[in-house]
Parts: C-alpha cells; sequence; structure tokens
C-alpha cells in the first residue's frame, strides 16, 4: 500500500497484532493466549489500583471564542495530508489566508470549559479544520494520560488524540514513535474505537494496536463525553476507554516483532485534530456527509503516579549500576565548571543534594543544589554533553524532570528532555565523570533518592 513508503508524521493505519502461524499446534496457541490473558489481567489490575496525581491540564475554561492557550498548544497547518489521504487545509486561529477565514475559526473555546475543534467545508467544497500540537511547549514522559472528548462520525472524519516523540525533528517518523490514544473512523462505526503504536519495523499497516468496542449500546455520538487514555510506564503502555481500569490494549517492548525498537522511553508530545479523509482508511466524504464536524475536548490532563512523590529535601542520589557510589561533586569544589562524578559513599556535603522544585522552570522540575548555592548543570544539549556544577541561575540547563520508574527515578534536564542523567560507559569506577545521554533505561540512568 502507498502507505508504507510516505514519510508521514500520522499514518494513522490499523493492523491488529500478527494472527498465530496455521502449523503452529493448538496447544502453543491457547497456552499463549492464557499467558496473553494473565498479564493484561494483572497490569489491569495494578492500573486500577494505582493512584494518581495530576502534572498538568488544560481544562478549556476560558471565555467563548478564546483561542487555545498559546503556552500549551501550536499548530500544523496547510493541506499537505500529512503523508495520509487527507483533503482538509489546517488553519490556526486568526488566520485569513485562503481558505481559512479568521472570523470561522476552525479551533476556540466555547465558554462551556470545551476546545472546539471544527471542520468546515466551504461553498467551493473546500474543507478546513485544525490540528492542535504541544510541540516545543509541553512534552511528557510517562504517566497517565487522557481526554474526555465528545467525537462527530460522519463518511470520511478522522477524529483524533495522539502522540508524537519529542525528537522527530532528528528522528523522522516513524523511528520517533507514534502513540494513537484514541481513533475514529467510518469503517469502524459509531459504536468501535482504536489504538495504535507505530515505531521502526511497525508502521503504517503493521502497526500495532486494538478496536474496542462500546458496551451495552454505546457509541462514539451518544451524546455522553468518553474519556480516551493512555497509562504508558517503562516498557509499558496500556489503552483504556472511560476508566483507567477498563485497560483494552497493553503494548510492551516485548510485544513489537523480534528485532525491531522500542522508542516509548523517551519524551512525547500531544496533538488532537479533526482529519477529512479522501480514500484509504479514513475512508471518503460522499453525499452523506455533513458541510461541518465539531469535536469537543472538555479537558486534557497528564497524571504520575503518586509514588513519584515530591523529592524536595537533602539526598544522595545513587545510581543502580553500582549502589556502593553516589553522585558527587569532584573534588568537592566549588569552581564553576567543575565536574560532576560518582564516588564512593563517604558521608560528605559533596555527595549531599539540597532538591527543590521552588519557583523553577518549568513548573513541576528540579533544582539539584550542593556545596551552597551551587547546581547541577547539563553543559550542553548533546548525548554526551558533561554534566558540571555551576553557580545557581536559573537555567534550562539547571532544572531537572525527575521521572518515577518506580523505586528508582530518571533525571532529564529541561534543555533537552531526550537525554538522562547518565554514568558515563556505564562505569562503576569510583571517579567516573557524569554526563547527559540519550535515555536509555539502562541501569546507569536509574538514581535512588535516599
Amino acid at each position: 500500500m502507498r502507505i508504507q513508503f510516505l514519510p508521514a508524521e500520522h499514518m494513522g493505519f490499523k493492523a491488529i497484532t500478527n494472527p498465530s502461524s496455521p502449523t503452529r499446534r493448538i496447544f502453543t496457541a491457547v497456552s499463549a493466549a492464557v499467558l496473553l490473558l494473565l498479564l493484561n489481567t494483572g497490569l489491569a489490575q495494578r492500573a486500577q489500583a494505582q493512584s494518581w496525581t495530576l502534572q498538568w491540564s488544560d481544562e478549556f475554561n476560558a471565555a467563548a471564542g478564546t483561542s487555545p492557550n498559546s503556552a500549551n498548544w501550536t499548530y500544523d497547518l496547510g493541506n499537505s495530508g500529512f503523508g495520509n489521504p487527507e483533503i482538509e487545509d489546517y488553519c490556526a486561529p486568526g488566520s485569513n489566508l485562503t481558505p481559512c477565514v479568521a472570523s470561522q475559526p476552525n479551533a476556540f473555546q466555547d465558554g462551556n470549559g470545551n476546545l472546539v475543534i471544527t471542520a468546515i467545508r466551504n461553498s467551493s467544497g473546500q474543507w478546513t479544520s485544525a490540528r492542535l500540537k504541544t510541540q516545543g511547549l509541553r512534552q511528557f514522559q510517562y504517566g497517565r494520560i487522557e481526554a474526555r472528548m465528545k467525537l462527530p462520525v460522519g463518511d470520511g472524519f478522522w477524529p483524533a488524540f495522539w502522540m508524537l516523540g519529542a525528537d522527530i525533528n532528528s528522528d523522522p517518523w516513524p523511528g520517533c514513535g507514534e502513540q494513537d490514544i484514541m481513533e475514529w473512523v467510518q469503517s469502524y462505526s459509531p459504536t468501535t474505537t482504536s489504538s495504535t503504536v507505530h515505531g521502526p519495523g511497525y508502521s503504517g499497516a503493521n502497526g500495532i494496536g486494538a478496536q474496542v468496542t462500546f458496551p451495552n449500546g454505546g457509541r462514539v455520538d451518544d451524546a455522553n463525553y468518553h474519556v480516551y487514555g493512555v497509562i504508558w510506564s517503562p516498557n509499558t503502555l496500556q489503552y483504556y476507554r472511560d476508566s483507567p481500569s477498563n485497560v483494552f490494549k497493553t503494548v510492551t517492548s516485548s510485544t513489537i516483532p523480534s528485532g525491531d525498537q522500542w522508542v516509548f522511553n523517551n519524551p512525547f508530545f500531544l496533538l488532537l485534530n479533526l482529519a477529512i479523509g479522501d480514500g484509504g482508511f479514513p475512508g471518503s466524504t460522499d453525499g452523506s456527509t455533513p458541510s461541518s464536524a465539531t469535536m469537543l475536548v472538555d479537558y486534557v490532563r497528564v497524571y504520575q503516579s503518586s509514588a513519584a512523590k515530591s523529592l524536595n529535601g537533602t539526598h544522595t542520589l545513587t545510581p543502580q549500576n553500582s549502589t556502593s557510589l553516589r553522585l558527587d561533586d569532584q573534588g568537592a569544589s566549588t569552581v564553576s565548571g567543575n565536574p560532576i562524578d560518582v564516588f564512593t559513599a563517604n558521608g560528605t556535603g559533596a555527595q549531599s543534594w539540597a532538591i527543590s522544585n521552588a519557583n523553577v522552570v518549568p513548573s513541576g522540575y528540579y533544582n539539584l543544589a550542593t556545596e551552597g548555592s551551587f547546581c547541577l548543570t547539563a553543559s550542553g544539549t548533546g548525548s554526551g554533553a558533561a554534566v558540571v556544577l555551576d553557580p545557581c541561575n536559573g537555567s534550562s540547563a539547571q532544572a531537572w524532570n525527575a521521572v518515577s520508574t518506580g523505586s528508582t527515578y530518571e533525571f532529564t534536564p529541561a534543555n533537552n528532555p531526550s537525554n538522562c542523567l547518565d554514568v558515563r560507559g556505564d562505569g562503576t569506577a569510583s571517579g567516573t565523570l557524569i554526563q547527559t545521554f540519550s535515555c536509555n533505561s539502562g541501569p546507569n540512568e536509574q538514581w535512588a533518592v535516599n
């Protein structure tokens, strides 16, 4: 199919996991099914029992006609189709660039607590719509991510809530990864939605996902809001609808085809859009298609596990590749640019880190200070940049996000959240230097905060 050759950001095609080989023995298939059921049941029970703390949200509570918050949302624009059979022009609020009309915005807040994304067919038959994204403004790594929405149905309509890897500019699709939290297309009928992941080797028609039907006669357009979400943790994605206890599809690093790369342990940004199809997966408009469609979003929320508690206080940090070591100001020096290393635990002030998120930008990030007013600093944005000690100055190089992985944390700098605080070369010798390196979930990037 054409889709397999396109460098698109968002392909959207669904393929449920491959069927078993017909040569497999029946008992093997049954055993695998039982094991998968037990795995999914255990994960779902764990998700239901977990408690969550709201990290970020947009509640869309502004006055009627207000544009989406520019601190949270920017826009993809134009009519390229983005590698898909789409025929709409995406417009930004306030644009009069033909065929966009500023007085008929495609994205606005309605004054009743909703974001409105509306697709409009003008008198010339041209469709306009909106595609919002948090790229460059808000990005996230792990947690529970959901949107409460009302969706339109109609031939050719393609509403979606999804995510793309924040490194898409340096690692184009599908290498950056794509998580389709919710999609609807006409072939599903109004009773069904889907969730799918795409990555290198399992993209487009080979994406890994599932369709799920509403229970008890429910529909996409049953006049009720529905919640569409994912519970995202290292090496695991759990997709749900209406409640995190209703996990219907679990994808893990062992789910993807052998030899292919799991690309979902890095930061992602969010997207909301209402596309209009012109064949293929999204279908096509026809005489039955309404001339406008409205997608309502009550909220978008990102939660973190309550296990990821506030780290404010004074702590030591222990790398999990060698638990006898501690994060250390080399030589207990207060010279600007002094290297940071790991060193045998010794109880000195050089290994005592005052962690605080007070007045740190971005909100929720932490400064890590030692030796008074000197802060842990990422000296650059590239993978392999040295980590040093500099006077605290409020820069993004000194703001660190603490991502809970359960009993430990990964620390990512705000100046490049794709990097993690890393023991160089996975070294275990006292004096090994610290760097920022592309996050890979290795034990040399996992830190126990004691």
